[in-house]
């Protein structure tokens, strides 16, 4: 018999005034020239304060940042499986784009796939959260 070579599926969790806990098999790059680093779980800081972004170091509890967890207008679904690799890539003092499949569930429990290519906010100012909505620019978000 042979073996089931397909990789478990991709999800990501948001938390109630926290981070976004994603799972799966991750590479983010931190630029040009740098290294690629793998992970299996990261957390991603939705409130724009943290001290090493795009990952969560706790500074949203400092800061005072408060979101529910829910989506109000969620991406559109889709028939992919939330399976492959993510890619993580920071835009420069914008938000953070994760090309590849995943499933998303929110704090009330709601699930739905995101992919090809999901734009994260990354500056806590989204009226559109954990997406962003181009208040980045307005805010003068820098990273």
């Amino acid at each position: 018999m042979g073996q089931d070579t397909k990789s478990p599926p991709n999800t990501g969790r948001i938390t109630e005034n926290g981070p976004l806990i994603l799972h799966g098999r991750i590479r983010y790059s931190a630029g040009e020239g740098a290294p690629a680093a793998e992970f299996t779980q990261v957390a991603l800081c939705r409130c724009g304060a943290s001290g090493n972004k795009p990952f969560c170091d706790g500074s949203h509890a400092r800061a005072g940042f408060a979101d529910a967890g829910r989506c109000t207008r969620p991406p559109g679904t889709a028939d992919q499986a939330s399976g492959g690799d993510l890619l993580l890539n920071a835009i420069s003092n914008g938000p953070l784009r994760v090309d590849g499949w995943f499933e998303l569930t929110t704090t009330d429990g709601e699930r739905f796939v995101c992919g090809d290519k999901t734009w994260l906010c990354r500056c806590g100012a989204s009226g559109n959260k954990p997406f962003c909505d181009g208040s980045h620019k307005k805010t003068g978000f820098t990273a």
